[in-house]
């Protein structure tokens, strides 16, 4: 389980709308693991208002791709989100999710969330 910045979409394959990270070349991405109790976590707290605010369809056990637009949606809550009392390992999590979602905005990409 890994959240997968996209640090450009160059040569990628995709399954459907989400780019296939597994056969990028070094550099071309930035990862960061999760554990089973992140992805309860997550579930609890991030998934649902995110998959409505954003439309889409991460859920525990599979893969889905946040674009540049989504991210700034996902952005917006993030911030807001962390003005709030939290579990400090979604702390981490959700500042990592903050600085994919910058740089993802900021090159035209986006982050696959592989739960």
């Amino acid at each position: 389980m890994e959240l997968v910045l996209v640090l450009s979409l160059e040569g990628l394959n995709y399954y459907g709308y989400i780019p296939e990270t597994f056969q990028a070349k070094p550099g071309q991405t930035e990862s960061f693991e999760l554990t089973e109790g992140d992805e309860d976590l997550l579930d609890k707290d991030f998934i649902g208002p995110i998959d409505r605010l954003c439309n889409s369809l991460i859920d525990p056990g599979d893969v889905d791709y946040l674009n540049a637009e989504q991210c700034k949606l996902m952005l917006g809550w993030l911030e807001w989100r962390l003005t709030e009392p939290i579990n400090p390992r979604l702390e981490t999590i959700y500042r990592k999710l903050v600085e994919f979602a910058n740089k993802a905005i900021e090159l035209g990409t986006g982050i696959v969330f592989d739960l």
